[in-house]
């Protein structure tokens, strides 16, 4: 038992530095072992292993006795051939046939990018984080081609590296065209990789893959986005509308537009994403061309957050304009509208009244009623419902057991800010919000100017109620917090009626 562990450590010994120099030096161990295994059976000769593997080190590693027992006593078979092939995936850390057994974890060596970049004078450095790859990143979304399939039959070893010479002839066309020569230049620079004699005659086209590919989610494969991702009556935050969303969800309703079809031409790797202009192209092409200016706010309204270059996502944008009249979505849609301008006359009293009177009859878990006691609270609250609407409310904030989240449905009535508006909110009060996202209302308080108010302004309220409103109004469940995400939504039940530039204008004049 002694002799098979220590026969088992010096096993583990050897594979650790074959694994060392096979990876300093980028060789794909297997192919040694292929010029004596013409059959392909994956087994070779104890002479043939030892010659193969004296090779592939470049004589480097001297194997004692031992050494050579304790690797044959692993690998090989009663007829004393050697298994080559679990040796070479030992020590070149390979899974093989993870598609059938999923559940397997993976090594964390193949989900690192190993390959290293070279840092580059301080002035090349900032031009290709600035300028350089955002621009090859522009070309391969718009061209629609992956960067590493141009360089695949250079790379016979397949250890992600070509000559210069390869490099250059094998960079996509649109990339030789937009380049320049200083550019081109600045990539290899970049990329460029010490061969087995330490010369930096190779380039790591492999990395140049990465950094264009993998930093961008529409560049990524399997696609970025799913046609399921945007099912119409998933559950989450009910969106506001702005009016030329309503508008333009009128005309696709009466037209019966179908949308991404038009998209799909100017989006080749089918990531769900396309440019601004593009955008704008489209929705003139869908009949949509007298909105004009009105288009570049709706693209606006639709940017990715994850990208650098903001492209505009259309799936969501589709999704949301051919939302059927009769779906929950756009039945709850409208029926916040109301509320929320019924709501926003009373402040922030109304919407404690309405978490009052859940709680009075609040059953079971915290937040929820009963559907029957949710169904009496809402006349008692003033709110009138037709079955449609209940039916509607009770799918989307429906927890089981026949309960409904009544906590959710006040948020709703709160309601939520676009991307646009949310922006301009987090930028005027910007100075009161700290690091973990937490609103300073003591800060607030002290700079506030209610007069700007939309609710003082409309003269529903007076100047002294502002401070006390937006507390409350922030911070519903009075758990002393104040994030920065509950106070947007609290900018959405009080401006819900302002225009964008009204709302800019209330916000900055209020936190001056």
């Amino acid at each position: 038992m002694e002799l098979t562990e220590r026969l088992a450590q010096v096993a583990q010994g050897i594979e650790a530095k074959v694994h060392r120099y096979v990876v300093d030096n980028r060789i794909r161990l297997d192919t040694f072992f292929f010029a004596y295994d013409r059959l392909r059976h994956r087994h070779i000769t104890r002479a043939q292993f030892l010659r193969a593997l004296n090779m592939a080190m470049n004589n480097s590693l001297i194997l004692s006795r031992e050494e050579e027992l304790a690797l044959f006593a692993k690998y090989s078979r009663d007829d004393t051939m050697v298994n080559y092939r679990d040796f070479s995936d030992t020590c070149t850390k390979i899974q093989r046939g993870l598609e059938t057994t999923p559940l397997e974890p993976v090594w964390f060596e193949q989900l690192i990018d190993n390959h290293p970049r070279n840092r580059l004078p301080p002035k090349d450095e900032q031009y290709f984080d600035q300028v350089l790859l955002p621009k090859l990143q522009q070309i391969a979304r718009e061209q629609g081609f992956v960067v590493k399939m141009s360089f695949m039959d250079f790379d016979f070893n397949r250890n992600g590296c070509v000559t210069k010479g390869q490099f250059l002839r094998g960079l996509p066309d649109k990339y030789q065209i937009a380049c320049t020569a200083y550019e081109i230049q600045v990539l290899c620079e970049k990329y460029k990789q010490a061969d087995l004699y330490g010369k930096y005659n190779d380039v790591c086209y492999h990395a140049l893959h990465i950094d264009v590919a993998c930093s961008d989610p529409a560049l990524t494969l399997p696609d970025g986005l799913k046609d399921e991702d945007y099912r119409k009556n998933k559950p989450g935050r009910i969106p506001v509308l702005s009016e030329l969303e309503r508008k333009i969800r009128a005309v696709s309703r009466e037209r019966r537009l179908l949308m991404c079809p038009f998209f799909d031409d100017y989006d080749r790797l089918h990531s769900g994403y396309v440019t601004q202009n593009n955008f704008a192209r489209v929705c003139c092409t869908l009949g949509l061309d007298y909105f004009h200016e009105e288009l570049i706010t709706l693209g606006k309204l639709y940017q990715s957050e994850e990208h650098k270059d903001k492209w505009v996502n259309y799936k969501a944008f589709a999704a949301e304009m051919e939302t059927p009249a009769d779906s929950i979505r756009s039945i709850l849609q409208d029926l916040f509208d109301r509320l929320r301008r019924e709501y926003s006359a009373r402040g922030a009293p109304g919407l404690h009244g309405l978490l009052s009177a859940f709680s009075l009859v609040e059953s079971g878990g915290r937040g929820k009623v009963k559907l029957e006691d949710f169904k009496s609270v809402l006349p008692q609250c003033g709110i009138s419902v037709s079955r449609a609407e209940m039916d509607a409310l009770f799918a989307h904030f429906g927890v089981g057991g026949g309960s409904v989240d009544y906590i959710g449905f006040v948020g709703e009535v709160r309601g939520c800010l676009n991307r646009i508006r949310k922006a301009m909110i987090v930028d005027a009060f910007k100075y009161l919000t700290n690091q973990v996202g937490h609103v300073d209302m003591q800060a607030l308080s002290e700079r506030l100017n209610p007069a700007w108010h939309p609710q003082v302004m409309a003269g529903q309220m007076a100047p002294r109620l502002v401070m006390d409103d937006m507390v409350e109004g922030t911070d519903l469940m009075r758990t002393g917090t104040f994030r920065i995400e509950d106070f947007c939504d609290y900018w959405s039940f009080i401006g819900h009626h302002l225009s964008d530039a009204d709302l800019e204008k209330c916000a900055r004049n209020m936190a001056a």
